[in-house]
């Protein structure tokens, strides 16, 4: 390996861990506040708040290795810039290529590795997640409970429900409301002042103690029969909630490469057999998948591509220069793949040119700034040439410092 592209690589490995490290942690930031404000009202084990943190991280990292790759380039190469070296590197007669090979390789190397993670990682962080959540619901039924929030679980059976806060020292829900026998037009409505949540034997239960339960008597149209009871129970049924889990388990983002292609394949045929709108969503929404497997981790690739020639024209102040450069590329990107995520499942643009968009954008600027720094460079070259004494005044200056002697 040459001592420039030893010298150039060695440059680049800090400010790109550096880099992964600070966006892995902003974009973790908002999936951390928002799961330790609930474990901590629902009092659930921080452990299980660790293993989520874990299991949502391979799918913060495809993110976030296309970004940090392109902010080491500009931070590597601003350093150069404001250390004078792409100068003395001009001056020497080092060409542009030998610093953009080096950088283009690594990206190609860090394009795979953002691949395989993406295939195998992220979908199994994605189940896994759902699965915890899961299983965190079934154990701990105050996960799925919110207070001041009906519970619609019993919908279907005519039955809602309330509390409206939890006590902190006992855990028993406070104030708890049930509408019994909606749907006939005779309510029966019960006030209990605590209730607990259970599971017995794969069944949820809601135990009420200290309750009043008001119901209409039959032969009068504005009487009610008001009955007292110490201990009441309810079986509830939280399918809707863990069916709506066990779905997002099977969502075409939580699939391996080869396991979504069929899936496609699959749709593909339903709709042949039967174009209906779900199934013609479906297949919009998988075939985005499907690219998105192949566009994000070559932004890599593309970011490496424009990320040497915008860091070699960086001049003083390189390092602010190219991070603010970095962070403006990186939003328009995943602006643009945000916009691409959208036209592609609704229709408006076929999925794989959507989604392909941001880095078709982002190379094209890459290869014009690539070709304007290689023609900026014979430019130089050239006009050196030119400024060069005639062979005859070189002469005459030799023969004037001849006589001298």
């Amino acid at each position: 390996m040459k001592i420039l592209t030893r010298y150039t690589l060695k440059e680049f490995f800090p400010p790109f861990l550096l880099a992964l490290i600070c966006f892995t942690s902003i974009l973790l930031l908002d999936e951390i506040f928002r799961l330790t404000k609930l474990f901590v009202s629902k009092g659930v084990s921080p452990t299980y708040l660790v293993k989520l943190l874990i299991y949502v991280l391979p799918a913060t990292l495809v993110v976030t290795i296309p970004m940090a790759t392109l902010v080491g380039i500009l931070l590597s190469l601003g350093r150069f810039s404001t250390d004078n070296e792409i100068t003395a590197m001009k001056a020497h007669g080092i060409g542009f290529h030998q610093i953009l090979l080096p950088l283009l390789s690594i990206s190609s190397l860090l394009t795979v590795f953002d691949f395989i993670f993406m295939d195998y990682a992220l979908p199994r962080g994605n189940i896994a997640y759902v699965s915890l959540k899961h299983d965190i619901s079934r154990r701990h039924s105050s996960f799925v409970l919110e207070e001041g929030v009906v519970m619609k679980e019993l919908e279907r059976e005519g039955k809602l429900w309330l509390y409206e806060s939890t006590d902190p020292d006992t855990e028993r829900l406070q104030e708890v409301k049930v509408w019994d026998s909606i749907w006939p037009g005779q309510p029966r409505f019960v006030n209990a002042k605590e209730a607990t949540v259970g599971f017995e034997d794969g069944q949820a239960w809601l135990t009420l103690y200290d309750g009043v339960t008001y119901e209409p008597v039959s032969d009068s149209d504005d009487g009610f029969r008001i009955t007292a009871f110490a201990e009441d129970r309810i079986a509830l049924d939280f399918t809707e909630t863990l069916e709506r889990t066990e779905f997002e388990s099977k969502s075409s983002r939580n699939m391996s490469l080869v396991k979504l292609r069929d899936h496609i394949t699959e749709l593909e045929d339903r709709l042949t057999r039967n174009e209906t709108k779900p199934h013609l969503d479906r297949l919009r929404y998988a075939r985005v998948e499907y690219y998105k497997k192949f566009s994000i981790p070559f932004a890599c690739f593309v970011f490496g591509l424009i990320g040497v020639p915008l860091g070699l024209v960086v001049k003083r102040s390189g390092k602010m220069v190219g991070f603010g450069i970095g962070l403006g590329l990186v939003l328009v990107y995943y602006l643009l793949l945000q916009v691409g995520q959208d036209t592609g499942r609704s229709g408006v643009l076929p999925p794989g040119f959507a989604i392909w968009l941001p880095n078709l954008v982002i190379g094209v600027l890459g290869l014009g700034c690539a070709l304007r720094v290689i023609l900026e460079g014979k430019l130089e070259t050239q006009q050196s040439r030119d400024q060069k004494p005639p062979p005859s005044f070189q002469n005459t200056e030799n023969q004037e410092v001849e006589e001298s002697d």
